[in-house]
């Protein structure tokens, strides 16, 4: 059962103090030597007042910019891959800002509603920067035939946002790696299927893609 303040936050498993979601930052020396000065008492002797605030350290609600990008690449030698880019215009920025590559999704769209998909915009932004900085998709990969539509319009790999967290729940590792064995087979029976022998884009291209409106 549900008390009445995990009832009005059921949906977010880091509100929870029975360490559902939590269980990093209740683990972390740091976070919990701070949360000592904080409030005086040890995690486990009020773990809701702990929960909430190791939701508010992660969950810290401060907007981000383009300006962060360069403390990034100041603390960051590695490589940038800047996800959440839908339009043209913003994926020229981060070609002009040094960024190795793009994830081209709507992840976080689900909160508008009539958000643009992101494939339909992936075309354009590939002709634009595709040859300037990797281009990769994200958002509603649950098949094989899915990545061989992405990467037919131009994207170099695709993200798999969800399925595999399926698989490890009901799996462990092995169900994460079914998952991961079962795409790449749907994948390489998509192109069998179609007759294009391999992913290389000779092969996998907007050529083997018609595009249909059902309005």
């Amino acid at each position: 059962m549900f008390t009445t303040d995990q009832k009005s936050n059921r949906y977010n498993p880091f509100l929870r103090p029975d360490k559902i979601g939590v269980a990093i930052g209740f683990s972390d020396p740091i976070f919990r030597r701070q949360s000592k000065e904080k409030h005086g008492v040890e995690i486990e002797e009020d773990m809701q007042t702990a929960a909430i605030e190791w939701t508010q350290t992660v969950f810290s609600n401060n907007s981000h910019g383009w300006e962060d990008l360069a403390f990034l690449r100041k603390h960051w030698p590695g490589p940038i891959i800047l996800k959440g880019i839908l339009t043209v215009d913003d994926a020229k920025k981060c070609v002009a800002m040094g960024m190795q590559g793009i994830v081209v999704s709507n992840h976080g769209g689900r909160e508008v509603d009539g958000a643009v998909s992101s494939l339909a915009v992936l075309p354009d932004i590939v002709d634009a920067v595709g040859d300037k900085i990797d281009v990769l998709f994200d958002s509603g990969i649950r098949c094989g035939a899915a990545i061989a539509k992405a990467m037919a319009l131009g994207a170099k790999m695709c993200l798999v946002g969800r399925p595999y967290i399926y698989g490890l729940v009901l799996g462990g590792e092995n169900g994460a790696s079914h998952v991961i064995k079962a795409l790449l087979a749907e994948f390489q029976l998509t192109l069998h299927l179609a007759g294009i022998t391999s992913c290389n884009s000779r092969d996998l291209n907007r050529s083997r893609m018609v595009m249909q409106s059902y309005l």
